[in-house]
């Protein structure tokens, strides 16, 4: 026996392992199941490495390796919930708008509501970056930022500069950066910044081991920035050159951001804490704890509520958040994302909405950052097309993470309608019941459609069989994506 074909041989059997795994051992569901069976089939050696680094879940370690942060997020949740100042509870029948979601939220994880919010609206990142920048020279006691990506670009320095400044002044920073998003980015861009006394933590460093798959897998995506507890902002906009437009092949970049002040910031404050806490082992006493939730300086009237999900919760409650909105439309829903990688449960959502006589309405980059997942994207947005939604591609990248209906209620935030953010990503966003607020961003929505080509069945025909069977292709894939 020759020793390629031993190699060969060897190969073959790993492969049969992983499919054997796949199939019998770990407990996936379906669509994931039989898009992994593929890519082992038909990719057998770059199949075998991508699994062993982004599928190989062995559920049992998940559990293992996030009951620690369940558990520890649980204990500050309810020390931190001593010092969040002005949340209530709501039942289902208590005659607000909304209140049946606003309960089910409230219940899911105690996702608190506050109606003293004010909300300040960035749909470009020159306008957003401008604010947040200000807002953070002005801090005197701390500033907490959390990102998927700090880019070491002009933006990414420009931020750690301010940072450091402050620093130095005597105000507390604590930037959590993720580790994958932020992968060529140099650790050393922050070495001024700890050298003034910030404390910078990257989220799940990439290490080399057994379990590295799982440190590929499980990201943190959310967007938080906290300054002096009274200011917030969250949204779809990480720290980098992209979000100012000035990638020429994504341009133009449209995105949606929010400022809030109010009460929602200490929301915000403590769901970068329990997050602080999970990268850093050292606990904070109680009077430090206090001072990280200050009364609010502005207040507004808008309701909201700040949820967050990820591999770490037993349930999906942006994602079961987002389903309750799409049933509770009578009149109109708006959704834009990056992605569109539903699975049925959003799909027949989507569609008894739309066969009921909903206005359903998905907007959808017309260029994309990841040319498999919009291969997929396409690919559900034709099919979603026979129920009578209506699809757009935005001129451009569109970022923008939102959901609106019936003027009445929306959704901002970092999730996309995918299963990486519903299942296997840390996600957070503003649920917002606000009719004067619902309306301006529909005013938004349909201002947009005007940069917009509408994706027909006409559309989908006149790329050729070969683009449409590529499309179809991915979407085997496209749990995976």
């Amino acid at each position: 026996m020759t020793l390629y074909t031993f190699l060969i041989i060897v190969l073959i059997l790993l492969d049969l392992t992983c499919i054997i795994a796949v199939i019998f051992v770990e407990r996936k569901n379906p669509a994931v199941t039989i898009a992994w069976v593929l890519v082992l089939i038909f990719i057998p050696f770059g199949g075998f490495i991508a699994y062993l680094m982004f599928g190989s879940g062995f559920h049992v370690n998940k559990k293992k390796r996030y009951a620690m942060k369940r558990i520890t997020d649980n204990l500050y949740h309810q020390v931190l919930s001593k010092y969040i100042p002005e949340c209530e509870r709501y039942g289902p029948d208590d005659g607000r708008p909304h209140a049946r979601l606003i309960h089910f939220l409230s219940n899911d994880g105690e996702h608190y509501h506050t109606d003293n919010n004010a909300i300040t609206m960035y749909t470009d990142g020159e306008a957003m970056f401008a604010a947040m920048k200000e807002d953070m020279q002005r801090a005197t006691r701390h500033i907490h930022l959390l990102y998927y990506i700090i880019r070491n670009d002009a933006l990414g320095r420009e931020v750690a500069a301010i940072l450091t400044e402050k620093a130095r002044s005597g105000v507390e920073v604590r930037v959590i950066y993720d580790s994958l998003g932020s992968l060529l980015s140099s650790d050393r861009m922050f070495k001024e910044l700890r050298a003034a006394g910030g404390r910078v933590e990257a989220f799940s460093p990439l290490l080399l081991t057994m379990n590295s798959h799982l440190r590929l897998n499980y990201r943190n995506h959310r967007k938080i920035t906290v300054v002096d507890g009274t200011i917030g902002y969250v949204g779809g906009m990480n720290i980098g050159d992209e979000y100012l437009g000035k990638n020429k092949r994504l341009t133009p970049w449209r995105d949606t951001h929010l400022r809030l002040t109010g009460s929602s910031v200490s929301l915000l404050q403590e769901r970068f804490l329990m997050d602080w806490m999970s990268v850093n082992d050292k606990e904070m006493p109680p009077d430090v704890l206090q001072s990280f939730f200050p009364p609010p300086l502005e207040q507004g009237n808008i309701g909201m509520q700040i949820v967050s999900s990820g591999p770490d919760t037993t349930s999906m409650s942006i994602k079961s958040g987002l389903l309750e909105m799409v049933y509770a439309a009578r009149k109109n829903i708006y959704i834009q994302t990056p992605y569109f990688v539903p699975d049925e449960s959003i799909m027949d959502a989507l569609r008894i909405a739309a066969n009921s006589g909903v206005d359903v309405r998905l907007m959808l980059p017309g260029v994309s950052d990841d040319f498999l997942a919009h291969s997929a994207t396409l690919s559900y947005a034709r099919q979603i097309l026979d129920s009578g939604v209506k699809v757009y591609a935005y001129q451009g990248f569109l970022h923008a993470k939102t959901i609106v209906f019936d003027s009445a209620a929306s959704s901002i935030g970092t999730t996309n309608f995918d299963h990486r953010s519903f299942a296997l990503n840390f996600e957070i966003n503003a649920f917002i019941y606000c009719q004067d607020f619902a309306a301006k961003y529909e005013d938004i929505f349909l201002r947009d459609l005007e940069n917009c080509t509408e994706l027909s069945e006409d559309w989908f025909m006149a790329r050729s069989p070969a683009v449409r069977g590529f499309y179809n292709a991915c979407r085997l894939l496209a749990p995976l994506v």
